[in-house]
């Protein structure tokens, strides 16, 4: 016993060192993919705690180049689009029924351009074949004697409580376009003066601000009742308990903090591709995406009925336009130079990228976080404390209550999971029991004393 234990100490003791490295590390890679099938694993065994979500984003990325009329016409060269760019990425939505959209860019137009004057490029019209949008502005706190240069009516939720400790804001710094506003709700996608709500370690989304005597919405909000079907002044926010929620009907409770904050969660498990398979009414299996995104390229694609090429290429697709039908569409800029947002995971996230995911979450329940650092290191501990046991048994009995203590052990794992959100990466417990098994196997117990043996009288 005392050998294989020693043993177990010494080679667990540099496992629990390269978990502990991955931890801090925040490296996307094998123990990173470990991790994630974990998370789904007891996701997948949570019952009716989490939903699936219901979001795809239309990503205007790196690839996509502005639209120009005539060789001769000149295009921003700041990276900036055009009415002509969005009225088509608007279009491209509208051709594939949409059932509900939030427009995330907030653009200002060069007017002398041909390109963005109003008799050329019929923006509201392509807004106008869209449901009722969701529109973004951002918003600041730049004290009382700030006033707006004009005012832009947002709408109002119901308080319960007291709204001292909410984030507030005095003016709309930028503002929605007027031609996209016709046919949509303005919401606040950020309050640029809160810039305590980003770091390394944790990225806090404001769902609601004061203004005055009102309580606004944020686009995530906004946008997902709308996507729910519940109207904005059937939201509450709540801050009379020790826990503060914003009730969006009867259909999402949504935790936040007393200023109103909701903390995107690092490890929700919302990835760019979650998706399932359902049987459709004629019995044949069907893809579902829960979670998806396209650019504005893929969005484009078309082809004549003879075009066996893009056949091919909307034959991969097509599960994802068909998303859009039932889906949260988000349309947001998602380049190179957008990706500022370091998460606690080592990700490297667009502010579309983060409201997306944090409008998943709000669909899903996935307000998943870790275990707080002391019951990590219990359950190490208690994975030692196992082995200190099992190692007196001999080989014949090791294994057996090896393989159910590790069983026990992982499925009190999930129901922890179940009841509370939180989990714990699993490489360092799992390993510890892979080389507690198989140092129980190669090294026998000589504390086990050999039995002598038999003779016949």
């Amino acid at each position: 016993m005392r050998q294989r234990f020693v043993t177990f100490l010494v080679f667990g003791v540099l496992l629990i060192g390269i978990g502990e490295w991955d931890l801090r590390s925040h490296k996307i890679g094998t123990l990173s993919k470990l991790n994630d099938f974990w998370l789904e694993f007891c996701a997948g065994n949570a019952g009716d705690r989490l939903k699936n979500p219901a979001i795809s984003l239309i990503r205007i990325d790196d690839g996509y180049e502005p639209l120009r009329v005539g060789v001769d016409e000149t295009v921003p060269d700041d990276g900036k689009l055009s009415r002509l760019d969005f009225a088509t990425i608007l279009g491209f939505v509208a051709k594939l029924n949409p059932r509900s959209v939030v427009f995330l860019p907030t653009p200002a137009f060069d007017e002398t351009l041909v390109l963005n004057q109003t008799d050329v490029v019929p923006l509201k019209d392509a807004a106008m074949q869209l449901p009722k949008l969701t529109v973004a502005s951002t918003i600041s706190n730049d004290g009382e004697q700030a006033k707006e240069a004009k005012p832009l009516n947002y709408p109002s939720l119901k308080l319960a409580g007291d709204a001292a400790s909410l984030l507030t804001f005095t003016r709309t710094v930028t503002y929605p376009d007027a031609q996209i506003l016709e046919n949509g709700i303005p919401a606040f996608k950020s309050i640029e003066s809160a810039r305590d709500l980003i770091s390394d370690k944790a990225i806090r989304i404001p769902l609601v601000a004061k203004r005055g005597d009102q309580i606004i919405p944020s686009v995530i909000l906004a946008a997902v009742a709308n996507h729910a079907g519940v109207a904005l002044d059937q939201i509450t926010v709540d801050l009379e308990g020790k826990n503060p929620v914003i009730r969006i009907g009867e259909t999402y409770s949504v935790p936040i903090a007393p200023d109103g904050t909701l903390l995107l969660p690092p490890y929700s498990g919302i990835s760019q591709s979650m998706k399932s398979l359902n049987a459709d009414d004629s019995g044949e299996m069907k893809e579902t995406y829960h979670f998806t995104t396209l650019t504005v390229d893929e969005l484009a694609y078309t082809g004549g009925k003879e075009d066996e090429v893009a056949k091919r290429i909307l034959a991969n697709f097509q599960s994802k336009f068909e998303s859009l039908k039932d889906n949260l569409v988000v349309i947001g800029f998602d380049r190179t130079a957008d990706r500022r947002l370091n998460t606690a995971k080592g990700e490297v996230l667009s502010e579309t990228t983060a409201l997306a995911r944090a409008m998943a979450v709000i669909q899903s329940g996935r307000y998943i976080h870790w275990w707080p650092s002391w019951a990590r290191w219990a359950s190490i501990l208690a994975v030692v404390v196992l082995a200190s046991i099992l190692f007196k048994l001999p080989r014949r009995k090791f294994l057996p209550l090896s393989f159910v203590a590790a069983l026990i052990f992982f499925t009190a794992h999930v129901m922890i999971f179940s009841a509370t959100l939180s989990w714990t990466p699993p490489f360092v417990t799992l390993s510890l029991f892979g080389l507690m098994m198989l140092l129980g196997i190669l090294i026998p117990n000589r504390d086990i004393p050999k039995e002598a043996p038999k003779t016949e009288a």
